[in-house]
């Protein structure tokens, strides 16, 4: 289906149109029904500690699951192949892998609210504020990107002019955050997720019929499209390991995932979900990747590759399908901009306002958290007006938690020595030269330099003040220190009692 007749169209317009409207309306309804059943910060920001294995799959799995897949990486995968999407989707599923194995099941033990509070334990109020200043404006960046993939969507799908898209897309998204929490956000989630795999899976098998089967797509591809590692110096080498491990690594200090995570109902569900999600996040996640490069042969010379998904849409489904097409688009989009919209407020909420007005009321920072959902919403407005490329701001956004947080982080969980200079030095060296590096456009990767600097710092300085300034031992919720041996417990071990 080339085009459609203007009969058609019309159809085509207002089925869209209508199912757009009703998803809005269940995502509504979902937010406000949850509100009724919120009482504290933890109801908001971790739902009680109580989803179970199933939902905390689907919600990391549609958490993930974003513009940077959708929109990003399609476009990333017309213009390059599969180098071109070593950050997204390749180095998701590595940072789910490694989150599962190394990290949250250890973190999931600690009842923490938000990744700033295992700095506070370990390295004290400087270190979690610094934490908290790196992961506010990386998830601004990331809720931008969203916002603009919403502008593409709805330009290309229903004729909309992309800043009042924009401007849509974000208000529902705020209201039911805002509303239900991270209950409303992981119920919405499920939906979500169900919407997106039904989706690609509708849209995959036209494309590929139409271009003989995967036989035929990696015949036609255009050359290189479907390599895997470059060939090139030492210095391409440098580059490719900086987008794979940027995400793939750097993503383990984001707040939503382990927020996720820490909402699980004990520490088993918090580490196998991590493992189902990369799977199925994999699995699911070529399709845009493997569509991307379809689109390189059926469709050459696009003006801009990152419309390339809604295009192949509009081309091969009928009006039925294309509306449910586009509600996968919209359920991706929308559950990976409230969980970034979520997990900044949480931040603020749970971190930043405890130490600025140390005597607050648990229903005040409640009701704070709400209002900092709004104007991280807003601020993300600001960036996706400022800036029009998805996949590249989605990259950039999460280089800050790779350059600054990662290493202060798991020399936490890992390193008796591990303290508060060293952590501070690691993130304030890792931010700054990254900084500098960007600026000057280094022609070395920068973000890969800046962590090695990071990592640099925290031994060499922890090393150094070690007798002035001891490490602090960790501790759970209750004050009761956590022996080497329970940090290890994510390889195996037997699971340590009171750790719901």
């Amino acid at each position: 289906m080339e085009t459609l007749g203007k009969t058609g169209a019309m159809t085509a317009t207002q089925i869209i149109v209508t199912g757009a409207l009703a998803f809005a309306a269940m995502l509504f309804i979902v937010g406000f029904w949850v509100s009724r059943n919120i009482r504290t910060n933890s109801d908001f920001i971790v739902a009680g500690r109580r989803l179970p294995l199933w939902l905390c799959i689907f919600t990391v799995f549609a958490t993930w699951f974003g513009s940077g897949t959708l929109i990003g990486a399609a476009g990333a995968a017309y213009d390059k192949g599969i180098l071109g999407v070593l950050s997204n989707p390749i180095g998701s599923a590595l940072c789910l892998f490694l989150s599962g194995l190394f990290y949250v099941r250890f973190l999931r033990r600690m009842r923490l609210l938000t990744l700033p509070d295992l700095f506070r334990r370990r390295y004290g109020r400087t270190a979690e504020l610094l934490c908290s200043f790196c992961v506010i404006p990386a998830y601004i960046g990331w809720v931008g990107s969203i916002f603009v993939a919403f502008g593409y969507v709805m330009h290309t799908t229903l004729g909309l002019n992309t800043t009042h898209a924009i401007l849509v897309s974000a208000a529902v998204v705020i209201v039911y955050t805002f509303a239900g929490g991270m209950w409303a956000v992981s119920l919405t989630d499920f939906l979500q997720a169900l919407v997106i795999i039904i989706g690609l899976l509708i849209l995959f098998p036209l494309v590929l019929k139409d271009l003989g089967g995967f036989a035929g797509l990696y015949a036609r591809a255009p050359s290189g499209h479907f390599d895997l590692l470059p060939a090139g110096t030492f210095k391409d080498w440098l580059w490719f390991m900086q987008a794979l491990l940027v995400i793939g690594v750097g993503n383990i200090a984001s707040q939503d995932l382990l927020q996720r995570a820490f909402s699980s109902r004990d520490e088993k569900v918090a580490q196998w979900s991590m493992y189902f999600t990369t799977f199925l996040y994999l699995s699911i996640a070529m399709i845009p990747v493997l569509l991307g490069i379809a689109g390189s042969v059926l469709m050459p010379g696009i003006a801009d590759p990152e419309y390339i998904l809604p295009a192949l849409g509009m081309k091969y489904l009928p009006p039925v399908a294309m509306a449910l097409f586009v509600g996968a688009l919209f359920s991706a989009l929308m559950s990976s901009a409230d969980g970034g919209i979520l997990a900044p407020a949480s931040i603020f909420g749970q971190n930043i306002l405890r130490i600025l007005s140390p005597r607050i009321r648990e229903k005040s920072i409640l009701w704070s958290t709400r209002w900092a959902i709004l104007v991280i919403g807003l601020l993300g407005l600001a960036t996706a007006f400022y800036f029009q490329n998805v996949y590249r701001l989605m990259v950039k956004s999460f280089s800050i938690l790779f350059v600054g947080l990662v290493v202060p982080m798991t020399a936490a969980i890992y390193w008796k020595k591990a303290n508060t200079p060293g952590a501070v030095a690691s993130i304030v060296s890792g931010m700054a030269s990254w900084l500098f590096l960007e600026a000057i456009h280094s022609a070395y990767p920068a973000d890969l330099m800046a962590a090695g600097i990071g990592l640099s710092a925290m031994i060499g300085v922890t090393l150094l003040t070690q007798k002035k300034h001891p490490a602090t031992p960790m501790t759970d919720m209750d004050g009761k220190p956590l022996e080497y041996r329970d940090r290890l417990g994510i390889l195996g071990f037997p699971r340590q009692r009171g750790s719901s």
